[in-house]
């Protein structure tokens, strides 16, 4: 017997137990993913005991504890397929108390607290969990009326469990369990047996199941049990295979793992929401790769279709089109194969036909059945999925036959390769790609870990090669955040040209960080260094050079006369300086043809770049961005994205609005997007607006790894910014009280800002952000002040040792390479500490000089050697440290980090918990990953060498244990 599920009753209500009896028998099956069995539903007491044993001579099975709710057993006969049969009582009795748990291995035992059950007895929940969880599973429903008080209390029993309908797994009323009903008790009179199958006939079928059976064993009882039940026997036999082919018709016939993972899942769902119906279709996709963002299909849907109506495309490649795209987000590998109809309906249908709407000026629009013309194409390209070509080969296929018609159709607001999700990343022909696809259409890139490789885009067939860096799973992502100063950018170059020399290497900065913000001379510097790969050294000498083009020199008016002058020549040229100069000066910069969101190649992509500016109509923060984010919409923020409808800005453009400064250059005009000038008026150090982007871009991480926020100096004593050189009014005036409340706000004083957003941010993330700045004597130099640039430059600009540190440790990361196994009370954790950047040899020998004698280790003083990687590869600079360490429970904190004489730095996505691990890396998704990845769990642990086989301890332990009878 194995036990299974159990309740316990508590003050607030009841919790049911799950004991892991089912998914050791499924997980222990052979060749478990091609494995589908079938599962009986026997409900009696001491008779379904008799039988069970006469059915089931290899099983022990006993009489029930107490305690159970519902027993498993895997059956021990030989057939052609697997049956799992499950048993209750259906007693209505249960315990009032709650029995104290075992000491030990409590955690193998999952509890799901039933919400508002406080007022319920155990037969509602003995009812709730039997209807709602185990018929809804079960092939075959047998029910032994001399255990349940004869034939009439199964009768109403059976009405109350009618009273709505069953829905199949996959949401539709096509397949339900087949109705045993099993007499045994002489004493049930033979008028009512023979009338009770045409009555249940009529109260059960189709609400309930599919046919009503009785078994008559009432002649039977002087019989041995083996004959007496063999009636009992060829019956069930003849069911079992009957409800086996409507399931598999259905297409509702499940893999050991789906059926698993189905359990668990109606256990969950009847315990949050007990009423809610349960659709297989829409559970097994609920952060697949969302993480609880709203499907914004139809938006993507919309806009897709709008491209496509004014490039006058034909409906039919339209509709071909959208459903290969569909077809692959349905059936990664690894889904169930559900009815394509159904799939269709569930997830797409409601889609089409609120896209369409919009759109009246597409011919689309005008067609009344195009959900259906989709769902048809749908339908027919379901078929060709086999073995040998998966759906991702299915959409392939089609972009490669179609490519005359889609080469030259592009987006910047939804990617055409999913049409679900904005695009990321710009390939060198021009399409664009979501990270997801990424994944799907790239391979695996050498060199360090989380980089895909795409050498051909889908749609034109350009052969090309970009490398794109994705955010580790199990990682949280480093912020970079550069103020805005006017000339004092040459402190915030001062520190990065520091920080280039601590953890540059011979990369530069341009990979560092994985999100950078900018703002006005920030943003100058971070399209420089960051969007174009500069080295600091040159980027300096550029910004100087700039500064001194763009602001030349002019004479100082130290008269009031002379002030007031200066004021009436701005307000009447709203500039102080040569707008038309700074135009030539940044095409020069940045290039006559660069955007910002525009291919990297041969650089690597997804470094995310956002550059603040303000509306001039209504003063309102905006970004323009290197990137979409798949969370943006719907998402409530104080600023928002520009993306232009009609064409996407230049580089120049961009740093333009960027550094229009109130009073010394005029704004800036772009098409469809506004008139915008300098993001300083409103975040001057945009660090806030980094940590939401942070969230917005990465859902699932929770909070940054590592923020740098570099300042352009501040004042020690003296006037604030902008004080110097102004036109004075009378003292304590509202002019001048006015002028210096603006410019000493946290909006626009950049210290200020820093010290309003570091109030923000939480205590257990404050420790990893870092503030470089350094303060001047006297006044601060005017934003115009040329003269005083060489003098900046010769300023000392330090790292903390702390942050070297934080970066050299965050630049590592850990990973799970099996599933905890619980031993000994402890769950024992088998995984490995990998490396996400380039050159992780380079990295080793920086963290041993960083880290003197430098060991990974957890903070609770348990060390696993050295730094140096014990399962890497020398050839490639594939690096791996292959760890193990125990937890007592997987919600438990665990902080794993590199230690040293200096101290300890946590690794990249610590600390953590090891359910959390689990998440991110998707363990529990039998169903497919929407990158459609079968390599990630277990993950499949190679080097980058080229046709180098895998060795045996990298790869995947594929031999399974010898089997038990549970």
């Amino acid at each position: 017997m194995a036990t299974w599920l159990g309740l316990e009753a508590e003050d607030t209500g009841w919790t049911l137990t799950d004991s892991g009896g089912m998914r050791r028998i499924l997980k222990n099956m052979d060749h478990a993913s091609g494995c589908y069995p079938s599962l009986p539903f026997f409900i009696g007491q001491a008779t379904k005991v008799q039988a069970l044993r006469s059915l089931y001579p290899y099983n022990n099975i006993r009489r029930y504890a107490k305690r159970n709710l519902a027993r498993v057993y895997l059956s021990g006969r030989t057939g052609s397929y697997p049956v799992v049969l499950m048993e209750a009582s259906l007693s209505g009795r249960g315990p009032k108390v709650r029995s104290p748990p075992p000491p030990r291995q409590v955690e193998a035992v999952h509890q799901y607290r039933i919400h508002n059950s406080h007022d319920m007895s155990y037969g509602d929940i003995e009812n709730l969990v039997y209807l709602r969880c185990l018929v809804p599973v079960c092939d075959v429903l047998c029910l032994f009326a001399a255990d349940l008080g004869g034939i009439a209390h199964v009768q109403e029993i059976l009405r109350s469990w009618s009273s709505s309908p069953l829905l199949s797994l996959d949401g539709s009323r096509r397949n339900r369990p087949r109705l045993l009903i099993v007499l045994t008790d002489p004493q049930d009179k033979l008028k009512e047996a023979d009338d009770m199958e045409r009555t249940l006939t009529n109260t059960v079928v189709p609400n309930l199941a599919a046919s009503v059976t009785t078994v008559d064993l009432r002649n039977r009882n002087q019989l041995s049990p083996v004959s007496r039940y063999e009636p009992l026997q060829q019956q069930l036999t003849l069911e079992l295979d009957e409800a086996r082919a409507a399931r598999s018709k259905a297409r509702l016939l499940f893999s050991a793992p789906h059926l698993d993972w189905i359990l668990r899942r109606l256990f969950r769902r009847v315990a949050q929401r007990p009423t809610s119906p349960f659709n297989c279709i829409i559970a097994c996709r609920e952060r697949r790769d969302s993480w609880g963002i709203a499907d914004n299909t139809t938006q993507y849907l919309t806009a897709f279709l709008d491209i496509t109506n004014q490039a006058g495309l034909p409906v039919i490649s339209v509709v071909d089109f959208i459903a290969s795209a569909f077809l692959m987000d349905a059936y990664p590998p690894g889904m169930h194969e559900f009815d394509p109809v159904i799939m269709f309906r569930s997830l797409y249908a409601d889609h089409c036909v609120a896209a369409c709407l919009p759109s009246q000026a597409s011919p689309l629009a005008r067609s009344s059945s195009f959900a259906e013309e989709v769902e048809g194409v749908f339908v027919t390209m379901f078929s060709t999925i086999s073995s040998t070509m998966g759906s991702a080969e299915v959409r392939r296929e089609l972009l490669e036959r179609e490519t005359t018609t889609w080469a030259t159709v592009k987006s910047n607001h939804v990617c055409l390769f999913c049409l679900r999700r904005p695009p990321e990343h710009v390939l060198p022909c021009g399409h664009s790609m979501c990270d997801i696809c990424v994944r799907i259409f790239g391979q695996r890139g050498r060199g360090a870990e989380y980089h895909a490789k795409v050498t051909s885009c889908p749609a034109c067939l350009q052969n090309f090669s970009l490398t794109v860096r994705l955010l580790p799973p199990t990682k949280r992502p480093t912020v970079l955040v550069l103020d805005g100063g006017g000339i004092r950018g040459v402190v915030t170059l001062g520190f990065l040209k520091a920080l280039e020399d601590e953890i540059g290497g011979s990369r530069g900065l341009h990979e560092a960080f994985d999100l950078t913000l900018g703002t006005s001379a920030g943003a100058l510097i971070a399209s420089e260094v960051i969007v174009r790969g500069t080295r600091t050294d040159e980027a300096s000498t550029k910004f100087k050079n700039l500064s001194r083009q763009i602001f030349p020199a002019r004479p100082r008016r130290q008269t009031l006369l002379g002030q007031s002058w200066d004021l009436l020549t701005t307000l009447v040229t709203d500039s102080r300086y040569n707008t038309r100069a700074l135009d030539c000066a940044l095409q020069e910069t940045f290039g006559s043809s660069r955007r910002l969101f525009d291919t990297t190649a041969p650089m690597v992509a997804g470094i995310r770049v956002a550059l603040t500016a303000s509306h001039v109509e209504d003063g309102l923060l905006s970004l323009f961005a290197n990137y979409r984010a798949v969370r943006r919409p719907g998402m409530q923020s104080a600023y928002k994205l520009l993306v232009s409808n009609e064409r996407e800005p230049l580089l120049w453009e961009v740093a333009r609005c960027s550094v229009a400064a109130l009073g010394y250059f005029t704004p800036k005009s772009l098409p469809g997007l506004g008139t915008l000038q300098d993001g300083g008026v409103r975040a001057n150090c945009p660090l806030r607006t980094a940590l939401r982007e942070s969230e917005i871009i990465w859902p699932a991480s929770q909070g940054p790894d590592l923020v740098v926020s570099i300042g352009t100096g501040y004042a020690v004593d003296g006037p604030a910014e902008g004080a110097a050189g102004q036109p004075r009014f009378p003292r304590d005036s509202f002019i001048e009280r006015g002028i210096r409340t603006f410019l000493t706000s946290p909006a626009v004083d950049g210290q200020r800002g820093w010290q309003d957003a570091l109030d923000s941010i939480p205590k257990n993330i404050r420790k990893n952000v870092f503030r470089l700045d350094c303060g001047i004597a006297g006044k601060l130099p005017e934003l115009d002040d040329t003269l005083e640039i060489d003098k900046l430059g010769e300023f000392e600009y330090r790292i903390p040792a702390e942050l070297s540190r934080a970066w050299l440790a965050k630049s590592f990361f850990f990973e799970l390479d099996t599933e905890p196994v619980m031993l000994h009370g402890s769950y024992d954790c088998q995984g490995s500490i990998l490396c996400c950047k380039f050159d992780a040899a380079g990295l080793i020998e920086q963290v041993k000089l960083a880290f003197p004698d430098a060991h990974f280790t957890l903070a609770e003083g348990h060390t696993f050697g050295s730094v140096e990687g014990d399962s890497g590869c020398t050839t490639c600079g594939y690096y791996r440290k292959r760890i193990s360490f125990q937890v007592s429970s997987i919600h438990e904190s665990v902080q794993l980090g590199i230690y040293g004489t200096t101290g300890f730095s946590s690794l990249g996505g610590f600390p953590t918990t090891v359910q959390d691990l689990l998440e991110a890396q998707q363990a529990d998704f039998p169903f497919g990953r929407a990158d459609h990845r079968s390599d990630q769990w277990p993950p499949l642990r190679q080097c980058y060498c080229t046709r180098r086989k895998r060795s045996r301890e990298s790869a995947r332990d594929e031999s399974m244990p010898k089997k038990r009878r549970l």
